[in-house]
């Protein structure tokens, strides 16, 4: 389903609540502002389950960072280029949903 939304100006940042496992993420949003082209791109998946958020964080490189503070601690650990990360792929972390889905701009 597609419903447009209209902004005075392009937002830096959007957060999106996942209810839905049948939805395809998209990996970038456009907006069209004063004649030009403004790009948010995924920079953060949340994902929840068994009580507990885990995250990706996906780098300005591309690199997906998986973070869960009970197993990870401080660290995250790389999990490849999120190039290689299929929509589908995106609403499962480690046995838990996709719940958040943040954007920023690059």
């Amino acid at each position: 389903m597609m419903q447009p939304i209209n902004f005075k100006s392009a937002p830096s940042v959007l957060v999106f609540e996942i209810n839905s496992r049948n939805i395809k993420v998209s990996k970038t949003l456009k907006f069209e502002q004063e004649g030009e082209t403004v790009v948010l791109d995924v920079r953060g998946l949340i994902y929840h389950g068994d009580f507990h958020f885990t995250s990706h964080i996906i780098g300005t490189d591309g690199m997906v960072w998986y973070h869960d503070g009970m197993t990870t601690g401080s660290s995250c650990e790389n999990e490849g280029d999120f190039d290689k990360f299929s929509s589908r792929k995106l609403l499962r972390c480690k046995g838990k949903k996709l719940t958040l889905v943040v954007y920023a701009r690059v």
